[in-house]
């Protein structure tokens, strides 16, 4: 279903806290609000950002089902107040590249985005990059989906049954410089990244997207799919396993052990409540991080909206820094456009959109 939602940005003067997922508080990281933009050592050489899909922060900690997650977020770093910025998925991809969603509530792949933005920064100060995505066919793919077989008039947003590439989790092809010019090849298959690891040609700054059976949110599998899922337990532990590989064939790397570098691993927005959602369970999926966009009251995703801040609910994420050791747990308020503040501020490229607010979007304290 196609949405469009107009909305103008809220400066949110309150720092949302979250305390009940089991992560101990006596681990927080104490003098993370003092240094969330300081910079005490080198900068990361290498960023590694792997965006999973639609799982509630409440859902994965301590969940049985993705052990591997739960190993990461209880050895390394663990930011326990962390959100997507809006729903639907694609907005929260665009915002994390160009630090806002551009007045976008819609998955709606056919969408493109004229706009400054993470790659136009890298490459201003000859910053290498490349955007890994697991099942696109070839690099500088077009298409909205991979395979796929749309009935004639079958809206693009609409997930055909056997998709698993989708365009609408792939932010560098919506943006119009990317898409529209030779660096589209730099958006290649996932299976490159183990070349590139071996032969250490990785660039400073690696995205990873799963497919969309891998992504923890996935659909009724169709003939895309390899295994047959039937419940979302299975596909969590899909996405788990997924991770596991990845993680694993990353941080046994050379460029890993050798550079220093950083794991960023989280998830879009938060898993949706259901057609007729409790105040509670709306209240929940839609809590917001910094300037979440502010959306009229109305029917949005299904359900009455009373108006307000429109965030995209509380999601993991999981901290790796290949040069510090020991569990850490910060409490920084922060979304995606933290994630690009804490990236832009490691190579001083500026700031873009909504993580230039400075006083709301914190750099994570991690340097």
């Amino acid at each position: 279903m196609k949405r469009k939602i107009w909305f103008t940005s809220l400066a949110l003067g309150v720092v949302l806290s979250s305390g009940a997922l089991g992560v101990s508080a006596a681990s927080t990281y104490a003098k993370s609000k003092d240094r969330a933009d300081s910079h005490s050592h080198a900068p990361f050489q290498h960023i590694f950002v792997i965006m999973m899909e639609n799982e509630s922060a409440s859902t994965l900690v301590g969940n049985p089902s993705d052990p591997f997650v739960n190993q990461l977020i209880t050895t390394y770093g663990y930011d326990n107040n962390y959100f997507g910025v809006t729903h639907v998925s694609l907005p929260n991809y665009v915002a994390a590249l160009t630090g806002n969603n551009w007045y976008s509530n819609s998955d709606d792949p056919t969408q493109m985005f004229d706009h400054r933005n993470l790659v136009d920064q890298l490459n201003a100060h000859h910053l290498t990059w490349k955007a890994y995505m697991q099942s696109i066919p070839y690099p500088g793919f077009t298409g909205y989906w991979y395979p796929s077989n749309l009935p004639a008039g079958t809206s693009p947003s609409v997930t055909p049954s056997n998709a698993l590439y989708a365009k609408k989790h792939d932010p560098f092809l919506l943006m119009s410089d990317v898409a529209n010019s030779a660096q589209a090849k730099q958006v290649v298959p996932l299976r490159q990244l183990s070349a590139d690891l071996a032969d250490g040609q990785v660039p400073n700054f690696v995205w990873i997207t799963p497919n969309v059976i891998n992504d923890m949110h996935g659909q009724p599998p169709g003939t895309g799919a390899t295994l047959p899922y039937t419940n979302e337990q299975q596909l969590i532990s899909a996405g788990d396993q997924f991770l596991k590989q990845w993680v694993t064939t990353i941080m046994d790397s050379p460029t890993w052990k050798h550079s220093r570098s950083l794991m960023l691993i989280t998830w879009d927005e938060a898993g949706y409540p259901g057609a007729n959602p409790t105040p509670q369970q709306l209240q929940s999926f839609t809590a917001p991080g910094p300037d979440s966009p502010v959306v009229p009251a109305g029917p949005v995703d299904g359900f009455s909206w009373p108006g307000g801040a429109y965030g995209g609910g509380q999601v993991p994420l999981i901290i790796l820094d290949n040069q510090r050791t020991g569990h850490f747990v910060l409490n920084t308020w922060s979304d995606h456009y933290t994630l690009l503040r804490t990236i832009e501020k490691n190579w001083g490229l500026g700031t873009l959109g909504m993580a230039g607010d400075s006083a709301q979007v914190k750099a994570l304290p991690l340097q």
